[in-house]
């Protein structure tokens, strides 16, 4: 694992290590619940689960994403390669329709709105955002954060923190 050294991109690992956390309970929980076997709507797990995943990717969605791509996309690609931030900013694109749809769906079951059909699309969409969004988290992890922290002044650091902190809303 790389050893950050700016404050504001050791928070992105870590929200990115949440992010992780949390697919693989999904993952786990999908995995017990085929698409064709949905669990009990009343479960405290689903409810659970839902909850969290909610939250997560609506934080992923709204700040974190929106964070990338207004603050460090345009820096990476003054510095380096345009062609790494564009690339995640696609993935970005790919993704937040789905986390969007997922975010809906998890919110409907805690509110008692679970059928067959829409555990089928939930299952079908969680397996899709876990594949999607694992790879790239991979991708930034590996090489565009430990690139990030070595490119940036440390002076921006509290410019940088400041925005990020805004973004989650906090």
């Amino acid at each position: 694992m790389y050893d950050f050294t700016l404050n504001f991109i050791k928070s992105l690992h870590e929200d990115h290590m949440a992010t992780l956390a949390l697919l693989e309970r999904l993952e786990a929980f999908l995995g017990r619940h085929n698409a064709a076997n949905p669990p009990a709507a009343d479960s405290t797990e689903l409810q659970t689960l839902m909850t969290d995943l909610a939250a997560l990717m609506q934080e992923e969605i709204s700040a974190h994403f929106s964070f990338e791509e207004e603050f460090l996309f345009p820096r990476f690609a003054d510095f380096a390669d345009a062609g790494i931030p564009m690339m995640l900013k696609g993935e970005h694109d790919i993704i937040r329709p789905i986390a969007g749809r997922l975010t809906e769906l998890a919110k409907s079951f805690n509110g008692g709105q679970l059928t067959g059909e829409s555990w089928a699309e939930f299952h079908r969409l969680g397996l899709e955002i876990i594949e999607r969004e694992v790879f790239h988290v991979q991708k930034e992890e590996m090489g565009f954060l430990p690139a990030l922290d070595q490119m940036l002044d440390p002076e921006e650091e509290g410019e940088l923190a400041m925005a990020y902190a805004e973004k989650k809303g906090g």
